[in-house]
């Protein structure tokens, strides 16, 4: 377990990273230069990270660590959707910036939203009776974890105007219609 001073810097590490992420592509990020806008050394960083890859996959591994808790935590059944949704949905709006920068850097190659999407696919398979995932499911879980991930995208990035009551209520309602 991290101390408080190491939790501190680690953030202010990311959020340095995050800022420099908006600015331009990963690959012109450099170590020097979160280093200074942090004002830590560059070996504080080194001790935490490899390089600037490393960092920008741990905080993708802690989203996803986060998604798949509030998944154990709320999802027991189909009926169980729409609070699951909700529960994404904050978590998401709680992280919006750290998720937003992430899922647009470009030479991510959107791996955030393919682990993302790995992540519940994943999940909803384990929770099929004897593990036995027909050729339907395995059309239909990454069409609908698909589909949920992209409309959560652009309900955080402003695209739809609903308030996250109604949209996590229409998302259940429609993958109601694909049962």
């Amino acid at each position: 377990m991290d101390d408080k001073r190491t939790l501190k810097t680690k953030q202010l590490i990311k959020i340095t990273f995050l800022d420099l992420l908006k600015k331009k592509p990963i690959n012109k990020i450099t170590i020097s230069s979160i280093a200074r806008i942090a004002n830590i050394g560059r070996g504080t960083f080194y001790f935490h990270y490899l390089d600037v890859y490393d960092l920008q996959e741990k905080m993708e591994d802690d989203i996803c660590l986060g998604l798949e808790k509030i998944f154990e935590e709320h999802f027991k059944s189909p009926a169980d959707f729409k609070q699951l949704f909700l529960a994404i949905i904050d978590y998401i709006v709680s992280i919006n910036e750290q998720f937003s920068s992430l899922i647009t850097e470009q030479s991510s190659d959107n791996r955030l939203m393919r682990k993302v999407r790995k992540l519940y696919i994943t999940k909803m398979c384990e929770l099929m009776p004897n593990k036995s995932v027909s050729t339907y499911h395995k059309i239909k879980f990454p069409f609908v974890v698909s589909g949920v991930i992209g409309v959560i995208d652009d309900w955080v990035k402003g695209e739809t105007e609903l308030q996250k009551d109604a949209l996590a209520l229409e998302i259940s309602n429609i993958i109601g219609m694909i049962e």
